[in-house]
């Protein structure tokens, strides 16, 4: 049976099961410092996310298209174009084995849908956010013209001055732009805003 107060002292245990003992209100942190009602454990500083974005030195590297010059994607209608009218073939082409018999167009048409049903979804998101993650360092991005990017973004680590590295981190369904120090990617970290960003004027 278990109790609730301490047979030594007398003090209600917490609903844990441990004994909450009295002190003299004071915080152990070893090797850490409090400083105006933050805890600064090492390097990891809890207000991280109030550093002025010129102390980053963001930059912008831009992966070259082999079609393009000017290194863009395509215009952002052309996106939304080719994935509407892409995406409408693909679904009527599903039932086009089951209609004329050729099981053979099946793979045909779902990697149509993998290729236009992606190309219509981004053409929508990128109007309004201007900023998605592709896939690992890369990023879609759009310009004032509105051709679509693939961008790479880093920047300068306010603690150790190492490079630092824009990417999606996070458990599933929550999932956060974060640039990472590579010397200290635990601790060294920012939540990243994109609209610190200078609009591409290409």
């Amino acid at each position: 049976m278990n109790d609730k107060f301490c047979s030594e002292c007398g003090n209600p245990k917490s609903t844990s099961g441990h004994i909450i003992q009295s002190g003299s209100h004071s915080v152990n942190t070893i090797g850490s410092e409090i400083r105006d009602s933050n805890i600064h454990i090492g390097d990891n500083i809890n207000n991280s996310n109030n550093i002025a974005p010129e102390l980053l030195n963001l930059q912008r590297e831009f992966f070259k298209i082999p079609w393009s010059k000017d290194g863009s994607l395509a215009k952002r209608s052309t996106f939304q174009k080719l994935g509407t009218w892409g995406s409408i073939a693909s679904i009527i082409g599903v039932f086009l084995p089951f209609m004329t018999g050729n099981l053979l167009l099946q793979p045909l048409v779902f990697l149509m849908l993998a290729i236009f049903v992606p190309m219509l979804m981004l053409s929508l998101i990128i109007s309004s956010r201007k900023f998605e993650h592709f896939s690992g360092l890369k990023n879609f991005e759009i310009s004032n013209s509105g051709k679509i990017f693939i961008t790479k973004i880093t920047g300068d680590c306010p603690w150790c001055g190492s490079k630092m590295h824009l990417r999606m981190v996070g458990p599933k369904g929550y999932k956060q732009h974060l640039l990472m120090c590579n010397r200290n990617p635990s601790q060294h970290r920012i939540i990243f805003d994109p609209t610190a960003l200078s609009d591409i004027g290409k």
